[in-house]
């Protein structure tokens, strides 16, 4: 195997966040060759990712190391989309699909073809049981699996992907990837697909070839605890149902809770964030009166930042708070 550029273990910063939109030009020279995409393809795709980024039914991580210098910080991204069952019958997820499927879900949200599910739509499908996610790609800067760094960065993805997955009461997880990750799947707990069409890349180098994976709840109930994929499978309804703007909150501060990081992700003054939190600690009083317990004292300035670590220390780990809930019943 080629030689590692990757850095020196010793002085790396890992860390891994959501996707921002100043981060799309960096992410996208991870962009992995077995998508299969040429350079009209890859502007398309950027374009639609202006407005992709803010979509609910969008969740992309990113490792970056904090060490090295701003625009070669982000080892590693990951993009997840929460599909409706109706682009599952048109891709055949369930069966046996054509490969190169997240080159088309990208040409067909360009095109207008698909629209990304709404938080409601989202929260349905949830609560019935019925939800299905696509991990449309992932891609390190480094692939070779014998440099500590590397091991590092994949260490790191398993922690990004609970964060990033888990919670949800799933029905199914596909994973369209690359042969070159096929051990990195497997080990994570996905279970190897096949495509309807393999014949078509079986002559790109093994770098070019893409590889499908996935996991069912079926296949998940038979599996032990433990695998990244397998543990995206726990989950039980939310106590709280928060509202989609409490839980945004929530979810960007389990990353950074500091006002002046909140508020331009947001797009709310100091006023309104304080009006969030105060819902949402209204919503929690309202649900479970002890939740706060004597713990936060009498005086109101130390109060607010108290109740704010506790409430994110049960949502990290509680994340079914975090994902929509709409129930019918």
């Amino acid at each position: 195997m080629a030689r590692s550029d990757a850095p020196a273990r010793a002085f790396s910063r890992l860390r891994y966040r959501p996707v921002a939109r100043r981060d799309v030009p960096e992410c996208f020279e991870l962009l992995p060759p077995w998508l299969g995409m040429n350079q009209q393809q890859i502007a398309d795709a950027m374009q639609v990712w202006d407005t992709l980024v803010d979509e609910p039914s969008l969740y992309s991580g990113l490792i970056e190391d904090l060490a090295l210098p701003v625009g070669k910080r982000i080892q590693a991204w990951g993009v997840t989309l929460i599909v409706p069952q109706t682009l599952v019958r048109r891709l055949a997820l369930d069966d046996q699909p054509q490969a190169f499927m997240t080159r088309r879900i990208y040409s067909a949200l360009r095109d207008g073809s698909f629209k990304p599910m709404t938080d409601r739509e989202i929260g349905v499908e949830n609560a019935r049981g019925e939800l299905t996610m696509m991990i449309l790609h992932f891609s390190q800067r480094d692939h070779d699996i014998s440099q500590p760094y590397v091991q590092d960065v994949i260490t790191m993805a398993n922690d990004t992907f609970r964060v990033f997955h888990d919670g949800f009461n799933l029905r199914a997880v596909y994973y369209e990837t690359g042969e070159i990750n096929d051990r990195v799947a497997v080990a994570s707990g996905f279970i190897r697909r096949q495509y309807s069409n393999p014949e078509i890349f079986q002559t790109l180098p093994r770098e070019h070839q893409p590889a499908f994976f996935g996991l069912t709840r079926e296949q998940a109930r038979n599996l032990l605890p433990g695998s990244p994929a397998r543990n995206c499978f726990q989950n039980q309804p939310p106590l709280f149902t928060f509202s989609a703007s409490q839980r945004r909150l929530l979810w960007f501060a389990l990353f950074d809770d500091s006002d002046d990081a909140l508020m331009p992700l947001l797009d709310v003054s100091v006023h309104g964030l304080k009006k969030l939190w105060r819902g949402i600690y209204e919503r929690i009083e309202d649900r479970m009166p002890e939740f706060f317990g004597d713990s936060t004292g009498g005086d109101e300035g130390k109060r607010g930042p108290e109740k704010r670590r506790q409430v994110l220390a049960y949502v990290r780990q509680r994340p079914e708070e975090l994902r929509p809930w709409s129930s019918t019943d």
